[in-house]
Parts: C-alpha cells; sequence; structure tokens
C-alpha cells in the first residue's frame, strides 16, 4: 500500500512529461522553450492528498503544429475508407463476378495487405532500435512482397480464372 501511495504522490513529478512527448512526436520535437510553455500550463491540483496534474486544452492549441501529422492522418482516413469500402466490395464481387471485379479486388487487398505489413515494420522496425539500414532494408521489403503479390494476383486474373471464381471453384469442392 505504500508502495502504491508513493507511486502516485511521484505520478506527476515523473510520469507526466515524459510520457507526453514521448507518446507523441510532435511534442517530442519541441524546442526547449516551448517546453517551458507547457510546463508552465500544467496545473496541479490536490484530491485527498495525491496531487493530480492536468494539461489546460489551450496549452496545445497554442503551440505549433506538427505538419507531419497531418499527412499521417489523411493516410490513416485513407486506410479506413479502404477497409470500409471492401465490406460491399467482396460480396458485390460475387454477386457480379468479371475481370474488373476481380481486378478492383486484387488492388484492394493488395494494398490493403501492404498498409497492415508497412503499419508493422514501421511500428518494430524503428531506426533507434535496429539501426536505419535494417528499418530501410524492412520497408523495402514489404514494398516487394506487395509488388509480387499484385503482380501474381494479376497475372492469376488474366492467365487463369480469376480470383472470385477460384474461390466459388474451391467452395465447390
Amino acid at each position: 500500500m505504500a508502495a502504491m501511495m508513493s507511486l502516485c504522490r511521484n505520478f506527476g513529478k515523473v510520469g507526466l512529461s515524459n510520457r507526453m512527448t514521448i507518446g507523441n512526436p510532435c511534442l517530442a520535437a519541441l524546442s526547449n522553450r516551448n517546453k517551458t510553455f507547457l510546463e508552465n500550463r500544467i496545473v496541479p491540483s490536490s484530491q485527498n492528498g495525491v496531487k493530480k496534474f492536468t494539461l489546460n486544452h489551450k496549452a496545445l492549441a497554442e503551440t505549433s503544429s506538427c505538419k507531419s501529422a497531418d499527412d499521417h492522418t489523411r493516410l490513416w482516413t485513407i486506410e479506413r475508407s479502404l477497409a470500409l469500402s471492401l465490406v460491399p466490395l467482396v460480396p458485390s464481387a460475387f454477386m457480379f463476378p468479371s475481370a474488373a471485379m476481380d481486378y478492383l479486388l486484387a488492388i484492394s487487398f493488395t494494398l490493403h495487405a501492404h498498409w497492415g505489413l508497412e503499419t508493422i515494420v514501421v511500428d518494430y522496425l524503428r531506426p533507434k532500435v535496429v539501426g536505419p539500414a535494417l528499418a530501410k532494408l524492412g520497408v523495402a521489403l514489404v514494398y516487394g512482397i506487395s509488388a509480387f503479390t499484385l503482380g501474381g494476383l494479376f497475372y492469376f486474373n488474366y492467365s487463369d480464372v480469376g480470383i472470385v471464381n477460384a474461390i466459388k471453384m474451391l467452395w465447390k469442392l
């Protein structure tokens, strides 16, 4: 119990600023002037002898915005849009089989898998952990796998029965 109270007491002193800067790359890149600006906006309040620190929401709005965050937000929106578009696309490809639907499925599945694999590689093969060469090699490998997959699916659609008809043939077995 004493260790828990000590942890609660020291949380605001040690953990808050580190968690904020590590968790958000835009805040981690702030200059020292902006860091002290943020620290001045952290307001301590006491409840039952335990100090709680809250960050004024205006403090984050007044700091300079991170331009790279906008690009990631746009990409995330496109990824979610593709994932949602797969919901009606897959059943409609089985209801109305055609070469165009097979190619659309090949592109959609490959792009969806590429973004998922790229996210895993970028998250786990960070340059600070494994070095910049291995991180770049991992991302290049993902691009190679994605290109090979898309080429293989296109070849299968062109020279064989197509994705949808192949799945239907497997279901008949």
